[in-house]
């Protein structure tokens, strides 16, 4: 086998709480996320031979360095374990990858981590998984703090910096809307302007308390949301508009701007997406959650 086509899917944050900055300049969060059906499409082809690793884009406009894509970081620390664990072979092969982008980009959705954690498997999977998936899940962390969550389970409580994973049982298939204003807000930016006090990492038993706390007050509450409708008041509009639509629950996802709610029937759905649009512009969509991953690894 020397080609793989998968779907890397976005996800949604149903609470996202921060307890504090730490010494290390992470700061110490609980969040719970759910994967969603709205995916970007990877494939990814195996070459022989070191002639360079290629990653081409369509779809979406993916703003940064190209060659400092999360995909490419993902091969190179891919390689660099590999190579650890097999000193004497050297590297006999390339990549050339081609991202889809369907995902809005700096949107809270976690589309570069999802790509990032679907490059991991997928190149893994096309060398013969040399690698187990506990050295995927390190790798995945060096990424970034949300990759692991794309190897794991489609519901989760992420803790740490967001590297550290609980799994949950499946989420219930509910539909989605998900607006978005077609503006790129930074993560580094939305945790930079917020106020936190200095805290220490929480211990195994202090996570499991707070956890065990939030999932039985079901408090859907994200602490970034304040800080993102201060940069961006459109994003608080968005929630109050969507919240008057007959939505069960609406919130920010991670660190924004994206806006996500929930609805019983699709019809509904489809009515709060034509006003939202009317109203205020952007690009929304209708999803599902997803009880399974779209690639089983």
């Amino acid at each position: 086998m020397n080609r793989l086509i998968l779907e890397t899917p976005a996800k949604v944050n149903l609470f996202l709480r921060v307890f504090g900055k730490r010494s290390d300049g992470y700061h110490e969060l609980l969040t719970e996320m759910v994967m969603i059906s709205l995916c970007d499409r990877l494939e990814i082809r195996k070459m022989d031979g070191a002639s360079g690793d290629k990653l081409s884009l369509s779809g979406r406009l993916v703003d940064g360095d190209p060659t400092d894509n999360l995909i490419l970081r993902a091969v190179h620390f891919y390689r660099e374990a590999l190579l650890a664990d097999r000193p004497s072979e050297g590297i006999r092969t390339s990549f050339h990858i081609n991202l889809e982008k369907k995902i809005p980009v700096g949107a809270g959705l976690g589309g570069g981590s999802s790509n990032a954690a679907g490059t991991l498997w997928a190149i893994n999977k096309l060398e013969g998984s040399p690698l187990p998936k506990e050295t995927l899940l390190k790798l995945a962390a060096r990424i970034g703090s949300d990759v692991p969550f794309f190897l794991g389970t489609p519901h989760a409580i992420a803790s740490g910096r967001g590297e550290r994973l609980h799994p949950l049982e499946p989420f219930p298939r509910r539909t989605i809307l998900l607006w978005n204003p077609e503006i790129n807000l930074q993560t580094a930016e939305v945790y930079r302007r917020l106020e936190a006090p200095f805290s220490n990492s929480l211990t195994d038993s202090e996570t499991t308390h707070r956890i065990n706390s939030l999932l039985s007050k079901a408090e859907h509450k994200n602490d970034l949301e304040p800080v993102a409708v201060k940069m961006h008041p459109i994003v608080g509009s968005a929630k109050q508009l969507l919240g008057s639509s007959g939505a069960s629950e609406t919130l920010m996802s991670g660190s924004g701007p994206s806006v996500f709610a929930f609805f019983g029937e699709r019809a509904e759905a489809e009515q709060a997406q034509s006003m939202i649009l009317e109203r205020l512009g952007g690009w929304a969509g209708i999803f599902e959650t997803l009880e399974s991953p779209p690639n089983v690894p």
